[in-house]
């Protein structure tokens, strides 16, 4: 979890943005389903295979997070991701990744973190490419990290397609962590939009940019709202997130997630303020052996 209530802080203390705060978006809910969510995002991410990932294949992204006020991000963390080693075992591939990272604060610049990091590939059909059996991957592509901050779009991709789903995990979890009674979650408005897109500026500036056709990408955009309902005896506490994300089926397995954002309020003090986090894709490099 990105670490930004301090700076968040820091920057109310010093506005009045607070009393302009909006709710997230407000509209008329539509209901969604879970696998009405998934099958969205199965479609939008399309046909892309894990082991297309390639020794030296690079990214870069960033995140932003900012107040619905202000367009100045008040955090911003870098992170940049290297397949340094791709090795073949009995029933897998093991990947291993160089992962660096730099956080900024508002004025304060962060040091730079660089680790190792590793994910690992189990030997399937080729067949889990298809789109409608894209969720599948998930048990076969797992982190290998103790902390697990470097994510990879996938991951990212694979939160959303359960976070509309309640399980035994989640009800337990409102119960002992969030002592409340239960917790219901429903999510709704789901739209898919498609649209070329010009490829990140670091892209433009490779060579025949970077092998992408007129500069531009096709792009599927999925946004829909999550709602969690807590409840304490006869109170009921909704919460609301907005998310979107865009997946480009002219990218590569590593690369596909152009952005994954979120909208919701966060308590501060004796305010709600609405903060919009949003990870971007910057820059990608195909490995040179």
């Amino acid at each position: 979890m990105i670490s930004w209530k301090h700076g968040l802080l820091s920057l109310l203390v010093l506005s009045s943005v607070v009393s302009c705060i909006k709710e997230p978006v407000e509209e008329a809910e539509t209901p969604a389903s879970v696998a009405e969510v998934q099958d969205a995002l199965a479609t939008a991410w399309g046909q892309a295979d894990p082991l297309t990932m390639a020794k030296n294949d690079f990214l870069f992204q960033e995140t932003e997070q900012t107040l619905e006020t202000n367009p100045q991000p008040f955090y911003v963390l870098q992170e940049a991701i290297t397949i340094t080693n791709k090795e073949e075992k009995e029933d897998e591939w093991l990947y291993t990744y160089a992962y660096q990272s730099k956080a900024y604060k508002g004025d304060q610049e962060g040091a730079e973190s660089t680790r190792e990091d590793h994910r690992s590939v189990a030997k399937l059909d080729t067949s889990i490419a298809n789109a409608q059996r894209v969720m599948s991957y998930q048990p076969e592509l797992k982190t290998m990290a103790d902390d697990n901050q470097m994510v990879l779009g996938f991951e990212r991709l694979y939160g959303l397609a359960y976070a509309c789903e309640k399980s035994e995990a989640l009800d337990k979890y409102c119960k002992e962590e969030l002592q409340v009674d239960s917790c219901d979650i429903t999510c709704s408005n789901l739209k898919v939009e498609e649209e070329m897109r010009p490829v990140p500026d670091l892209i433009k500036a490779q060579p025949n940019c970077g092998g992408f056709e007129n500069c531009s990408i096709k792009t599927k955009k999925v946004a829909f709202n999550w709602t969690i309902a807590l409840k304490r005896g006869e109170t009921v506490e909704k919460q609301k997130v907005n998310y979107w994300v865009t997946l480009s089926p002219d990218m590569p397995f590593f690369s596909r997630m152009q952005e994954y954002c979120y909208r919701q309020l966060y308590p501060i003090q004796s305010q709600k303020v609405l903060v919009t986090t949003c990870t971007k894709l910057k820059n990608f490099k195909r490995g040179t052996p």
